[in-house]
């Protein structure tokens, strides 16, 4: 019976996942000026959550087996973040905020929160995160740092069909 609870416990996980991506996708029409050339932002966010679902995209881009404990999110915050920021207008649409632990973006014309990775987080968690953050180009990184999370975004963008 215990295989059984675990199958229905990951299937209820993923469902919570998708229903989660797709008001994602949803908010996403709502940042008119945030787009790429050849992409929408829904567009892009519902290519990238898809992506976190495939073991091999953990793999390629992370460096390590996706566990099916987490949630598929989990650890492509800075990435993604930072791919969506540089596809969709960069500084002038959005500022890169995070702590040491999380990265989200802030649109500065709506002045609201666009997180692609929020669900690795409990809801209860969310605000107090947000609150200790700050834009990353004050937290401790140096070129090597943005050398390597440039490189991690343009593999997630290979694996996630966004090249």
């Amino acid at each position: 019976m215990k295989g059984t609870d675990q199958f229905y416990s990951a299937k209820n996980k993923l469902a919570q996942y998708n229903q989660e991506s797709n008001k994602l996708v949803l908010s996403a029409i709502n940042f008119e000026d945030a787009y790429s050339e050849n992409f929408t932002l829904p567009e892009i966010v519902y290519l990238l959550r898809e992506s976190f679902k495939k073991r091999l995209t953990h793999h390629r881009v992370l460096g390590e087996e996706m566990r099916d404990d987490i949630d598929p999110s989990d650890g492509f915050c800075m990435i993604s973040s930072y791919l969506i920021y540089s596809m969709t207008g960069g500084d002038a649409v959005w500022q890169l905020r995070g702590t040491n632990m999380h990265w989200w973006l802030y649109h500065k014309k709506s002045h609201t929160i666009f997180d692609v990775t929020h669900t690795q987080f409990d809801s209860k968690q969310l605000p107090e995160i947000y609150k200790m953050g700050r834009p990353v180009n004050e937290l401790k990184t140096d070129e090597m740092f943005y050398d390597v999370l440039k490189e991690k975004a343009l593999t997630l963008a290979k694996y996630a069909g966004l090249e």
